[in-house]
């Protein structure tokens, strides 16, 4: 990988093609990888959109060069973990060393659909790790050729394995944003992805990586440790405040909201939301050096790549402004 800084592209607030060409704009701009979260609902019924992330990968790889992969991939009533396992190794076998999943515990507003039982978050985390062991077992048994089985709390698989396999095995890697789930990917998952952590909370979970990493005879220097980083850009950094507070108020959410099941329940919660609820909570503003300083921030803190999310609807321009500043080549 050539840059320590990719891009998410917000799948839930533009068309499916238009994220495509978002991707491709995000290359042009100096991005080498780019990231797209597995939703079903928009958190907003204004931002209007949740494609199948699994299908706009598809689509999006063939006008790439550099890496991509799926975030947030819940396993459970939407996905059981075979289903990722074959999707990921697929894309994989398609993309050779360019295909990576990162996997977290869910939440409700796009899980619950089917119906399930929402469990209590605990239970949630013993699921994920679950179905990451499930998904590199599959991966490490069909390389060899051999058939898998499992029989576990939350998941049974039956012999079989995955026809389709790459020579290089996606990487699985866990999303997390507390101490406690990180240590617990240093042992069982190839890499990290810190989710919605401030500095502080940041340099904790990157330590408790490390440290689940040697606890498993791993070197950590050697796995993957990626940061996914909420920002809102603008022309103006009055226009950035405007941005965040009308696309993103979960930002300013002091409350866990893996919960909450409908966009437009969330829509009423962003009602009681104000601009000043936002400080240092999320970058907001309209300088480039400023965004460089926040992300140098959390490079400095040993994160080998930090994946920008511009909450905003001005994404050529966010592109384009952060291509001409050299950022996306940090």
């Amino acid at each position: 990988m050539d840059t320590r800084v990719g891009y998410v592209v917000p799948a839930d607030g533009v068309t499916p093609r238009s994220a495509v060409d978002l991707a491709v704009l995000s290359e042009r701009a100096g991005f080498s990888g780019v990231m797209v979260a597995d939703t079903f609902q928009p958190w907003l019924p204004s931002l209007g959109h949740a494609p199948h992330v699994w299908s706009l990968l598809g689509a999006l790889s063939e006008h790439l060069t550099g890496d991509f992969g799926a975030g947030m991939v819940a396993p459970g009533g939407r996905m059981h973990p075979v289903a990722v396992a074959q999707a990921a190794a697929t894309l994989a076998s398609l993309h050779p060393g360019r295909h990576w999943v990162a996997m977290g515990g869910g939440e409700a507003l796009h899980e619950h659909v089917t119906g399930d039982y929402w469990p209590e978050p605990s239970e949630r985390i013993g699921r994920l790790f679950e179905a990451v062991e499930v998904v590199r077992r599959l991966f490490a048994g069909s390389a060899a050729g051999r058939d898998v089985r499992h029989a576990g709390e939350h998941f049974r698989v039956e012999s079989t394995r995955i026809w389709t396999m790459p020579e290089q095995p996606p990487a699985v890697l866990v999303a997390a944003s507390g101490p406690v789930t990180a240590r617990r990917a240093g042992r069982s998952a190839d890499g990290l992805l810190a989710v919605a952590v401030q500095p502080q909370q940041a340099a904790l979970v990157l330590e408790r990586f490390r440290q689940g990493a040697e606890e498993s005879g791993r070197d950590p220097a050697a796995m993957p440790a990626w940061l996914h980083l909420n920002l809102s850009w603008a022309a103006t950094t009055q226009d950035a405040i405007d941005n965040v507070t009308k696309r993103y108020p979960m930002a300013a959410m002091r409350f866990a909201r893996g919960d909450l099941r409908s966009p437009h329940v969330v829509e009423q919660i962003a009602k009681l939301v104000r601009p000043e609820d936002f400080a240092g909570r999320i970058p907001t503003t309209h300088d480039p050096d400023v965004l460089g300083e926040v992300i140098r921030s959390y490079l400095d803190l040993g994160y080998d790549r930090v994946f920008l999310h511009n909450v905003g609807g001005n994404q050529v321009a966010f592109l384009e402004a952060v291509g001409a500043a050299g950022l996306a080549g940090l």
